[in-house]
Formats: structure tokens, sequence, C-alpha cells
């Protein structure tokens, strides 16, 4: 268990460090946003849906405001669900896990109009245990780095097949007026 909480502070701590490095790498690749230039408001609708046959279904939208060039957006909807610290029946304590939709976001408007989006993505539900197991939990994780053209949505992931089911992630931006 000890081993289990280390590798995830030590992600934990990654994804912090990779999502700072996010504005100072998007600055440096020339994206158009500019410090002294007039900040923008920037509507970020993400989508997770899921294939069925060639027709996509959205099945949970979220949307979240970044301010352009800022130090970014986050946004954890969910609960915190509690599961036993051991497998052992002798041993009373719980961990808590966060299950639902977590994203955090940062965007630039660049020169043309269009929108850089640095983001990362998670989104997780239980599995119930089979044949007295504990349950256990189901997590999607992506990080975007992409060019959007505001109101026009573009998929940035898709699985095809894990455990007998497709989907799909989307992404749409559009600057607020």
């Amino acid at each position: 268990m000890l081993e289990i909480k280390r590798r995830w502070i030590v992600t934990v701590l990654l994804v912090a460090g990779l999502l700072s490095v996010g504005p100072i790498l998007a600055e440096s690749e020339g994206s158009g946003a500019t410090a002294a230039g007039p900040a923008e408001n920037v509507m970020l609708t993400v989508r997770i849906g899921q294939l069925e046959g060639n027709k996509r279904v959205a099945v949970k939208s979220y949307n979240l405001v970044v301010v352009s060039g800022g130090l970014g957006s986050k946004l954890l909807s969910g609960a915190r669900v509690p599961f036993p610290a051991s497998d052992k029946s002798d041993v009373d304590g719980w961990v808590y896990q966060n299950i639902g939709f977590t994203t955090e976001v940062h965007a630039w408007v660049m020169k043309d109009g269009r929108i850089k989006l640095i983001a990362t993505l998670e989104d997780s539900e239980i599995e119930a245990g089979q044949d007295g197991k504990p349950p256990s939990v189901e997590t999607r994780q992506l990080s975007i780095n992409a060019i959007l053209t505001p109101g026009e949505p573009l998929e940035v992931g898709r699985v095809e097949g894990i455990r007998g089911r497709s989907g799909f992630v989307e992404v749409e931006a559009r600057i607020l007026h």
C-alpha cells in the first residue's frame, strides 16, 4: 500500500511540474500570446462519449472558462469514495479516492485567432467487484496539446474495444467577448 501511495505522489508531482512548464513552452513556441496584450476568456467544452457503430453519442459534457495566457483553470466533479486500506479483514482504515471527472487546462489565443490548448483530463468510475472481490476503479487519462479553431469540435482521443466498449473525447473552444 505504501508503494501505491508513493507512486501516486510521484505522479501528482510530475503532472504538476508538466503543467507549470506548459505556459513557458507555449510562449517559447511563438503561440501569439503576449503578456502585454489583453487577456481573453476562453470557454472550453469537453465531451466524453461512446461509439455506437459509426455514431458518436455524448455521455458527459463539461464546460470550463480559462483566461488566455493565464495560470489555467481546474475542474473536479465527482465524489471522494472510500476504499478499504487493506484487503485484510483485521485492518481498519479507509483510503479515499476521487471518482469522476477532473481536468486542468491552459489556453492561449494565437495571433491568427486559433486557440492553443494544453490540458490533462481524467475520467474514472467504479467497477463492481465480482465473486466477492472488492470494486476497482476504471480510469481514462488524456494529456492534450492541440491547436483548436474556435467553435469547431476536435476529437482528441479515441479508444476502441476496451472492455467491450469504444469511446471518444472531443474538445471545443470559443472566445468569450
